[in-house]
């Protein structure tokens, strides 16, 4: 005799605690027992797209991310604003190294989570940032963790990554030392804009613009200050910087 399917509510029962059963299992590293969890839920219902997602993204967690890839798309194939499945395929292309890619997924999920989802999107935000970061995107970055920290304080990757990236100045940290240099540019823009009332028209008032700031930097501040710099509290710094006009 053919096998009957359970009802809507013994499935909807079996399926939370199968969901339930995984998770706990992933966390074991118990990876291939949680895949075959996942498949007696799908032998069942085939197009479950929620436990298809789960079940891809066990892929990730072995390392096997073109695995992963290719059954999450198998998910947006089948519906292309789920946003469980876009998040976890922007997670599997900052792992390859592809962040431009994660940042498309990362920005299209937030547009289809409902509102209600809070942690998913503060995960979401948190990942955003990371991709943003290693863009050299670093006020985004910066953002994009303070927003996760909105829908989930107590986020602690955000937490962690707003500590170790922002500087005295509350800015994203530079690669390279230039904090200072950096914090000149920022108050010498805004001075532009307070002198003009608005910001560079193109590209080519804004390469003059930043010509005339760095000249400023190095014939201003770098002869008489440079040394002094390092020892100095970060309010005389934003002082100095926003004595020493450019656009007047």
């Amino acid at each position: 005799m053919p096998r009957k399917s359970p009802k809507e509510s013994e499935f909807e029962e079996m399926r939370d605690a199968g969901i339930g059963l995984a998770a706990k299992l992933v966390l074991e590293h118990k990876y291939d027992q949680a895949k075959d969890v996942f498949l007696k839920l799908l032998d069942i219902r085939p197009d479950d797209v929620e436990v298809m997602t789960l079940h891809a993204n066990i892929y990730s967690f072995e390392g096997k991310l073109l695995e992963a890839e290719n059954r999450l798309n198998q998910v947006l194939t089948l519906n292309p604003d789920y946003p469980l499945a876009l998040y976890f395929l922007g997670v599997v292309y900052h792992e390859k190294g592809e962040d431009e890619r994660a940042i498309l997924m990362y920005e299209t999920a937030l547009k289809h989570f409902s509102d209600d989802k809070k942690e998913d999107i503060a995960d979401v935000y948190q990942n955003l940032g990371c991709s943003l970061w290693e863009v050299g995107a670093r006020e985004e970055a910066l953002e994009a963790w303070q927003t996760c920290l909105k829908y989930n304080p107590n986020q602690k990757y955000a937490q962690e990554n707003l500590k170790e990236f922002t500087n005295e100045y509350g800015f994203g940290k530079s690669s390279v030392g230039m904090d200072d240099c950096w914090a000149f540019v920022h108050f010498k823009r805004e001075e532009f804009y307070s002198v003009k009332g608005r910001y560079f028209k193109g590209i080519k008032e804004a390469t003059t613009a930043l010509k005339k700031i760095k000249g400023a930097w190095d014939n201003k501040i770098l002869p008489k200050y440079g040394v002094k710099l390092a020892h100095m509290k970060t309010e005389d710094k934003v002082k100095l910087f926003k004595e020493t006009k450019v656009f007047e």
